[in-house]
C-alpha cells in the first residue's frame, strides 16, 4: 500500500469513528428527549398542570363592601361596628375602600402569597376558621345569619383587620377590627 492509499485509509477510518460517535450522541439525545414521567405520579399526587383552571387562585379578587356588612351596635371591647363612625377617624371608610381597591388589582394567588413579619414570616391575608375567632364574634356571626364556616381576613395595618367571607373570587366585607380583638393574640 502506498503512502497515499494509507493516508486515505486512515482518513476513512477516522470518518467512520466520528460517524459512529455522532450516531451514539444522537441516540443519547433522542433518549433524553422522552418525557421523564410516562404515568401518573404515585401516592395520589397530581401534577401541577392538572390543577383546576377554574380555581379562584387564577382569578382577580373582587369585593363587595356593603352587601353583607354588619355595622350596627358595638363590640363589648368598646369598638363601634360601624367603620364610618367618627371614633375610627374621618378617613377610616376610605382605608377599607382603598385596601379593597388595591387587593382587587391582584389575583388571589398573589394575595395569598403576601407575607409580613421580618424573620418570623407569616401570611398577611388568610382564611380563618369560624371556631377560632372570639366567642362574641362567633355569636354575632350566627346572629346576623351567616352560615359560612370559614372567614377570610385582610391585614391593613399593625392591629387592623378587615373580616369577611369569600363567595368564589368575591370577598364580602363584614367587619372592621381596629384592635385585633376578633381573633386576639398574645
Amino acid at each position: 500500500m502506498s503512502k497515499r492509499e494509507a493516508r486515505i485509509a486512515r482518513r476513512l477510518e477516522k470518518q467512520l469513528k466520528e460517524s459512529e460517535k455522532s450516531a451514539r450522541l444522537v441516540e443519547t439525545i433522542r433518549v433524553e428527549m422522552r418525557p421523564r414521567q410516562a404515568a401518573e405520579p404515585a401516592d395520589g399526587n397530581t401534577p401541577r398542570a392538572a390543577e383546576n383552571p377554574n380555581s379562584i387562585m387564577s382569578m382577580r379578587m373582587e369585593y363587595r363592601i356593603l352587601d353583607s356588612a354588619d355595622r350596627e351596635g358595638s363590640w363589648t371591647w368598646g369598638q363601634s361596628r360601624n367603620w364610618c363612625d367618627p371614633q375610627h377617624g374621618p378617613d377610616n371608610h376610605c382605608l377599607i375602600r382603598s385596601t379593597m381597591m388595591q387587593m382587587s388589582a391582584l389575583f388571589w394567588h398573589e394575595i395569598h402569597a403576601q407575607t409580613t413579619g421580618g424573620k418570623d414570616r407569616h401570611y398577611k391575608h388568610h382564611s380563618q376558621s369560624w371556631d377560632s375567632i372570639c366567642p362574641e364574634a362567633q355569636g354575632r356571626w350566627v346572629e346576623i345569619g351567616r352560615v359560612e364556616d370559614e372567614l377570610f381576613r385582610f391585614r391593613t395595618g399593625g392591629k387592623e383587620r378587615i373580616w369577611g367571607f369569600r363567595t368564589g373570587q368575591v370577598f364580602n366585607v363584614v367587619w372592621w377590627d381596629a384592635e385585633h380583638q376578633i381573633y386576639p393574640v398574645d
